[in-house]
C-alpha cells in the first residue's frame, strides 16, 4: 500500500515552499486527482492493469455492453472460441470503417474485428462478423483510470512510495507554475522525470509531466 493524501500533502507543502496549501479540502482533492490521473496515464503501471470478464456474447448480435471498468487504454480484446475448447482468441481493433462494414454483412461466425461506440444509451463494443454463439466470455485487458482519492486518509493505489514522491513533485510544480515560479517548477519536474524514468526503464522528459495548468502558465 502506498502513502496517504495527508502525507503526500506534507511533501507538497515542503517542495512548493507553501505550508498553507491543502490537498484535503474540496479544491485540493480535485487537483490531487487531476494530477494523479495524469501520472497514471503516462506509463503502463502494473497497479492499473486490469482484466474484465463481465461481458458475454449473444448469438447473432454484434453489440455487447461495454463493462463499467474505466479503461483509459485497451490493450487486448479476446473471446472464447467454441472451436478451440473455449480458449480465448484475440479480436483485433477495426482498421477502417469500410472493412468493418464489409465484415458485418457476412453471416454470423467467430468475430474478426471490433470497434467501440455508443448506442445513445450506453457504451458498447461491436463485433464483426456478429458472433454465431452466445454466452461466450469477452475478456478485455487494459489500463484503467485510478479511483479518486476522497480524503486525507485515502491512499493511492501505487505499490510503493516512489510514485507518490513523483506525484508530490508534480503537484508542487503545478502550484509553482501558477505562481509564476517557473524555475522552481522546472526543477521539481526534472526530479519527477528522473524518478519516473528509473521506474519505467525509459526516458521521461519533464515536458511529459506537465499538467494542462502548467503548460498554460509556462
Amino acid at each position: 500500500m502506498a502513502d496517504t493524501v495527508s502525507n503526500i500533502a506534507t511533501r507538497v507543502q515542503w517542495l512548493a515552499r507553501d505550508s498553507a496549501f491543502s490537498l484535503t479540502d474540496t479544491t485540493g482533492l480535485q487537483i490531487t486527482n487531476y494530477v494523479y490521473r495524469r501520472l497514471a496515464a503516462i506509463i503502463p503501471w502494473a497497479e492499473f492493469n486490469r482484466t474484465d470478464t463481465s461481458a458475454s456474447t449473444t448469438a447473432n448480435q454484434e453489440a455487447v455492453t461495454w463493462p463499467s471498468v474505466k479503461f483509459i487504454d485497451v490493450t487486448q480484446v479476446e473471446i472464447q472460441d467454441p472451436s478451440d475448447n473455449l480458449n480465448y482468441h484475440e479480436i483485433v481493433p477495426v482498421r477502417t470503417e469500410v472493412e468493418f462494414s464489409e465484415l458485418r454483412r457476412e453471416q454470423p461466425s467467430f468475430p474478426e474485428t471490433y470497434k467501440r461506440s455508443h448506442d445513445g444509451t450506453q457504451n458498447i463494443v461491436q463485433f464483426a462478423p456478429a458472433p454465431d454463439t452466445g454466452s461466450l466470455t469477452v475478456r478485455i485487458t487494459g489500463q484503467i483510470e485510478p479511483d479518486e482519492v476522497t480524503a486525507g486518509a485515502s491512499t493511492t493505489k501505487f505499490i510503493g512510495y516512489m510514485p507518490d514522491d513523483i506525484l508530490a513533485h508534480m503537484i508542487a510544480a503545478d502550484i509553482c507554475y501558477k505562481r509564476n515560479q517557473g524555475d522552481r517548477a522546472g526543477q521539481l519536474l526534472s526530479v519527477a522525470a528522473e524518478l519516473l524514468s528509473s521506474i519505467s526503464g525509459k526516458e521521461i522528459t519533464p515536458a511529459e509531466l506537465k499538467t494542462g495548468g502548467s503548460n498554460a502558465s509556462d
